[in-house]
C-alpha cells in the first residue's frame, strides 16, 4: 500500500511543482496605443511587471486605425491611447470610453527631419517649397494624427497647395521614420520630435501655433474584461513613475 501511495503521490507532486514554475494564472491586459508612444509605453510596462504578476500585450498602430478597429470589434483591448483629441472623442461618442475617465498626460512637438547624413539645410518653413526638397513624408491625415497636424500646419501657412505634389503619406510614424532614414538627400519628413532616431536629425522645429496643440489622450475601455488590472496599470502610467518614463523619452509632461 505504501508503495502504491508513493507511485500516485510523486507524479502529483511533480505536476504541482511544474504548475508553480509555469503559473499560467497571471493577469493579462492589452494596450491599444498610438504608434508614437509605443517605445515609451513598453518601457513603462517593463517597469510595472517588475512588481506585478501580469502579462502586457501591445497593439501599436495609428490612433485612427486603432479606434476604428475597436469600434468595429476587430480589436479587443483594455486601455486606449490616442495621439489626438479627435479619435478619443470618436471613442467616447461610440460609447466605448467614459468621458470622465479620459486623461491627457503628455504632449509632443512636430519637427521636419532628414536622414542623419543628409547635407540638406532648411533656413525657413517656406524652404519646403524650393527645389532642394523633392519629397515630403507625412502621416496619413485621415488616420495618423501626426499627419493631420502636419497638413494643418502646411495649410495654415498657405503652402499646402504649392507642395502637395511632393507629399507621400505613410500609415504610421515608425514606418515614416524607417523610410526617411533610408531616403535620399532631397527627402524630408514631418514627424513628432520623440520619434527622431539616431538615424535621423531635426532640420526645423514646426511652430506650434500652426496647428492644434499636440496632446495625447488615454482612457480605460468600458468593455474591458480585466477592469481591476487595467485600472491599476492605468493609474501607474498616469502616475509619477509613468510620467517620468515619458519625460525621459522627450514628451511634454507639464500638462
Amino acid at each position: 500500500m505504501r508503495s502504491l501511495v508513493r507511485r500516485v503521490c510523486l507524479p502529483v507532486l511533480a505536476l504541482i511543482s511544474l504548475a508553480a514554475t509555469f503559473p499560467g494564472n497571471a493577469a493579462e491586459i492589452t494596450l491599444a496605443v498610438a504608434n508614437s508612444t509605443c517605445s515609451a509605453i513598453k518601457a513603462v510596462g517593463a517597469r510595472y511587471i517588475e512588481t506585478h504578476d501580469i502579462k502586457i500585450n501591445y497593439l501599436c498602430k495609428s490612433s485612427g486605425l486603432l479606434a476604428k478597429g475597436i469600434r468595429g470589434g476587430a480589436i479587443k483591448a483594455d486601455i486606449y491611447i490616442s495621439a489626438s483629441r479627435r479619435w478619443m472623442e470618436y471613442m467616447t461618442k461610440g460609447g466605448l470610453v467614459a468621458a470622465d475617465k479620459v486623461v491627457s498626460p503628455w504632449g509632443n512637438r512636430l519637427v521636419v527631419g532628414a536622414p542623419a547624413g543628409s547635407p540638406l539645410k532648411l533656413e525657413a518653413w517656406n524652404d519646403l517649397n524650393t527645389d532642394r526638397v523633392k519629397t515630403i513624408l507625412i502621416g496619413d491625415p485621415g488616420t495618423a494624427p501626426f499627419g493631420r497636424y502636419a497638413k494643418e500646419a502646411l495649410q495654415r501657412t498657405g503652402i499646402w497647395e504649392q507642395i502637395k505634389q511632393k507629399i507621400t503619406t505613410t500609415r504610421h510614424i515608425t514606418l515614416l521614420a524607417d523610410r526617411l532614414a533610408q531616403s535620399d538627400n532631397r527627402t524630408v519628413g514631418i514627424l513628432f520630435s520623440t520619434n527622431l532616431t539616431d538615424r535621423l536629425r531635426s532640420l526645423y522645429a514646426v511652430d506650434p501655433t500652426w496647428h492644434p496643440e499636440i496632446r495625447y489622450y488615454m482612457a480605460p475601455l468600458g468593455a474591458s474584461e480585466t477592469g481591476a488590472e487595467a485600472s491599476r496599470f492605468f493609474e501607474f502610467v498616469n502616475g509619477d513613475a509613468g510620467r517620468e518614463v515619458f519625460r525621459s523619452a522627450g514628451f511634454d509632461v507639464s500638462g
